[in-house]
């Protein structure tokens, strides 16, 4: 009996310090994931693109005559600078001006019988409350009168017809500019709208680019500013702005067609010069990362956040403005200073600690 006490007192023994042991065991350490960071900062030279183009008009202007005719005489050629009011080309005006002359001799003799039915009407006018003419006389001075006065009106009337079909006949710039193509020659009959000369106005200079599908999907809109200077002295230059862009692509190129006006340009960027534009991100806000520090957050972009005093790390959602094959343009959602994981993004989760790997070839 006594022995049986004695093991049963041994086996409680050794289950109270079993179980002493277990209660002092240590719970395990959290998991410390390594990962490979790198510090942001803004940059502006990856937001600059440069864009090759060309000098033009700002307007160009196809000059055509009113009436159809013969151009009998020209007056410029490609080339030469033209001032608004100056005679450019001339049609055969011998019919315009017998016109003139047929409509005019029918004022002059519109007008000279109204001067003969005047004082017949106030002669009647006057007779008529004495009963002094009778009411049919009275009648027909008034209504001879008034034939006359309104016979005056449209024969005036078809004299200015025919004078101005008359000055139709020269075709005068209408501003100042430089002719740029001549599309009819002297003895050619033309038709009344047909361009004859094109005419680049003085007034205002474009540059023109044709500007890749990446650089559009990027945000560039109109208003959007840009300096311009000439390929082959970069010294020259001129602030622009980008008015006209085109809506769908060049069936060939793939290319956009963007107009861009310039503000004061200098003599040396003359038509047809080669200029290179230069767009780039006022703001220099944007962030550049490598795609692996990319993820995803509720079906949105996001990236990993290293705390420096926890070592730890946090999801932030970002909006990304530019995708390339080894790197990708944030616009928002990042400051500067901020540590983002770039590699194993992956295998982390809210709030878990992490260790830099390589920290010494993390860039500061």
């Amino acid at each position: 009996m006594t022995r049986h006490i004695l093991s049963y007192g041994t086996c409680f023994y050794v289950f109270l310090l079993t179980s002493l042991a277990a209660c002092h065991k240590k719970a395990p350490a959290p998991e410390i994931r390594p990962i490979r960071s790198v510090v942001v900062e803004p940059s502006n030279d990856g937001s600059e693109e440069f864009l090759t183009g060309q000098v033009a008009p700002h307007r160009v202007v196809n000059l055509s005559f009113r009436l159809p005719g013969k151009i009998v005489d020209r007056k410029v050629t490609v080339g030469d600078s033209v001032h608004a009011g100056q005679l450019l080309a001339h049609l055969d005006d011998t019919e315009a001006r017998q016109t003139l002359r047929a409509a005019t001799a029918d004022a002059q003799a519109a007008k000279a019988a109204l001067a003969q039915a005047t004082p017949l009407q106030k002669r009647a006018t006057a007779l008529l409350p004495d009963h002094a003419i009778s009411r049919n006389d009275y009648d027909e001075a008034i209504l001879r009168y008034r034939t006359s006065r309104e016979a005056v009106q449209s024969t005036e009337a078809r004299e200015r017809i025919a004078r101005e079909e008359l000055d139709h006949t020269s075709l005068i710039a209408n501003a100042d500019g430089v002719i740029t193509e001549r599309l009819a020659e002297v003895g050619e009959v033309v038709a009344a709208g047909q361009p004859i000369l094109r005419m680049a106005e003085a007034a205002g200079r474009d540059a023109q680019f044709d500007i890749s599908g990446d650089i559009l999907r990027s945000g560039l809109t109109t208003g959007t500013m840009m300096d311009v200077c000439l390929d082959a002295n970069r010294h020259v230059c001129a602030q622009g702005t980008l008015y006209e862009l085109a809506p769908d692509a060049d069936p060939l190129t793939r290319t956009y067609h963007a107009k861009v006006f310039l503000q004061a340009p200098p003599t040396g960027m003359t038509l047809g010069a080669v200029v290179i534009g230069r767009l780039a991100d006022a703001s220099g806000s944007n962030i550049h990362l490598p795609p692996s520090a990319l993820t995803a957050q509720n079906g949105k972009t996001a990236v990993w956040i290293v705390n420096p005093e926890t070592m730890t790390v946090t999801l932030r959602p970002v909006d990304v403005s530019h995708y390339a094959a080894n790197d990708v343009t944030v616009a928002s959602g990042l400051q500067a200073g901020e540590r983002v994981v770039t590699a194993g993004v992956q295998a982390l989760y809210p709030n878990q600690k992490i260790a830099l790997l390589d920290e010494a070839d993390v860039r500061p």
